[in-house]
Formats: structure tokens, sequence, C-alpha cells
């Protein structure tokens, strides 16, 4: 009967190691006034030590453990020795082995058993595992749900821009389209009503195409396709369209570069949408001024820049990271579908250069875009 008794005890043993292998669940029972004890090979693997180290070498010293947490647990043993409290509950960070910032979490419950001081025990039972999984899976399912949140509202903001953005030419092409209709109007006024529509109809096919180039760069369905282009002539061909087009702002364009040729592998339809935007938007801005595309090759660095510069308005410091955003206007009342920067961040993105405003430039705005070599 001994015999058989012994036998289910080690059966029993065994079977509890095997699932607190499996669960990663560990435990440990042992003396607080010496520090005497006995632990599974679990416990001492959650607490990151290893499992012929004595007991008296880890509980109070704690080598492995994040300091906060440290703290917390000298504590709680510190009011335990007092008979102050009974039991202590809570999450707390090893490190993980073979590291030197890197942390596992492990949730851990100790339980003062027996308390008895005047005999020299203070039993502790303590119950560890590990839940580093657990907190990874809670972790994404927080940025999936905050991605998730974040894409909700994107979406609402992008519908009410959308049906904001798209109603305001619509409005006019209707609007002046019926007056025209009515008949009655002077010879001058169709004329203007004509240029009306038509500038009312050139803004809402440029929206609808930036909204198509958008989509497919968002949704990664733009390929690149690289060539060898003379990107000197390439910024001198820029330039004139965007200076032909705006004659009416009274702004004189100007090219700097101290290269007269220079050929580059890039794609030349996505690079000429870029600087033709930027200078656009400079144009857009600055009346009677001056916009300047510069063009520098920094070889050092494995990179071509290009700079737009201008001086418009310029760009509150509060304000030049928002450009980039969709639908972001510094005037709402300025013509324009708020894209054409988010565009040029996206496209830029796309062929590993970078975008961003020149802090230190006075009198205007100036934008930089990298190209790599």
């Amino acid at each position: 009967e001994r015999m058989d008794a012994l036998n289910r005890i080690c059966d029993f043993e065994n079977f509890f190691l095997l699932i607190s292998d499996y669960a990663k669940v560990g435990y440990a029972k042992s003396n607080l006034l010496d520090r005497k004890g006995y632990a599974i090979k679990q416990w001492y693997k959650n607490m990151g030590e290893d499992e012929n180290t004595p007991l008296s070498d880890i509980i109070g010293v704690y080598n492995k453990m994040h300091p906060d947490d440290r703290k917390r647990i000298l504590d709680f043993l510190y009011k335990a020795r007092l008979g102050e409290v009974r039991d202590f509950k809570g999450e707390i960070r090893i490190l993980h082995p073979g590291t030197e910032a890197q942390w596992n979490w492990v949730r851990t419950n100790v339980v003062v058993n027996q308390y008895q001081p005047e005999n020299g025990v203070i039993e502790l039972i303590s119950v560890n595992y590990d839940i580093t999984e657990l907190k990874e899976t809670e972790a994404k399912l927080i940025d999936a749900k905050e991605k998730a949140e974040t894409a909700d509202r994107l979406k609402s903001a992008f519908l009410a821009n959308m049906s904001h953005e798209i109603r305001t030419p619509l409005n006019a092409i209707v609007g002046f389209s019926d007056v025209l209709a009515s008949g009655g109007s002077s010879e001058e006024d169709q004329r203007n009503y004509f240029r009306i529509i038509q500038s009312n109809s050139d803004l809402l096919l440029r929206l609808i195409n930036d909204i198509l180039d958008l989509s497919r760069l968002e949704a990664n369905k733009v390929i690149l396709t690289p060539e060898d282009c003379d990107v000197v002539q390439l910024c001198r061909q820029a330039l004139s369209s965007v200076e032909m087009s705006r004659r009416e702002s009274g702004n004189r364009f100007v090219f700097e570069t101290k290269t007269d040729s220079f050929v580059l592998q890039t794609d030349i339809q996505r690079l000429q949408q870029v600087l033709i935007n930027l200078l656009t938007n400079a144009a857009k801005f600055t009346k009677n001024g001056t916009i300047t595309l510069q063009f520098e090759v920094e070889k050092e660095k494995n990179r071509v820049l290009f700079a737009v510069a201008d001086t418009g308005c310029g760009i509150p410091k509060e304000k030049q990271k928002q450009v980039f955003e969709r639908f972001e206007k510094l005037n709402e009342y300025a013509q324009g579908t708020g894209l054409g920067l988010s565009i040029c961040k996206l496209t830029v993105d796309k062929w590993g250069g970078d975008i961003w405003i020149d802090p230190d430039y006075e009198g205007g705005a100036r934008f930089v875009v990298s190209h790599p070599l």
C-alpha cells in the first residue's frame, strides 16, 4: 500500500510537471525568514534563473527582474515579514535570456500560507506563469483596433471632404449651365459663364485624377518604370510648362543649377508630376514674386536634390508637418483639392526618396525632394 501510494504521488508529480511545462506555470514554496524551500523547473524558467540556483539567491534578490517590478516585490516581502499583507498579485517583467533590454511578462501570485515568525516560519506559496505571448497578442489586437478606428475616421473624413470638394465645382457647372440655358444673357455675360464652367470642369477633372492617383498609390498599385532621363532638361520643361499656365500670377520663374546635364534612372512621368505639383503649388500662393526651381547633385550622399522655393506667404512652423496629409489646405478659400502634396509624398516614398520643408528658409516656402542615385 505504501509503494502504491508513493507511485501515485510520483505519477501525479510527473503529470503536474508535464502540465506546468506545457502551460508555462511554475510553483515554489519557501520560508521568507531563511529563504529556503523548493521550486519546480518552470518556476525557475519563468524567473529567468537556472534551476540549480538556491532559492536563497533568488528570493529577495531578483537580479533578472525589471527594477520597477523588483521594488514592488521587495515592498511586499517587507510588509509580509511584518504581517501587514497576506498576498501579492501582479504582472512583472523578467529579462529575456541573452538580452539586455528585452523583457518577458510573468503573472505572479504569492500567498502567505503560514505566519509563525515566533517559530521561525513565514511560509510563502508562489505560482507564476509566462504571459509574454498573451501580451504580444494583446498589443497586436490593440494596434489592429487603433488602425481600424483610424481607417474609419479617415474614411469619414474622406467622404466629408469629397462631398464638399466635388459639390463646389458641380454647383457652379450646373448653376451657370442653367443660366445659359434660360437665355436672356448678353454675349459678354455668356462668355464669363463659359469661362466659369470651363474653370470648374478643369477643377473637377483634376480632383478626380488626384483621387485616382492617391488611391492607386495607397493601394500600392503604382509600379515605377525607371529609365535614363536628363533631369536637368526635365526640370526646364516642367518649369516652362507651369510658367505658361500661370502667366496671370505675375511671377518670375527661375531655374538654378551648376550642372548643364545629368542623366538619372527615374520614372520620368512620376518625377515630372512631383515637380509640376510643387511648382504649381508655389505659384498658387505667390503673387508678383519669384518661383525658383533648384537642382543639385550630392554624390557623397548618393542622391540628387530638387528644390522649389517661392517668395509667397510661407507656411507656419506648426503646420509644416500637416501639409502632406490628405485634403490639408492652409487656405480653405484657395482653389485646389488639398491632395497634391499627399501625392508627392507617396510618390517620393515609392522611389525611396524623401520630401521636406526647409525649416531655415525665410521669405516664403522651400520644398526639397531627394532622389537616390
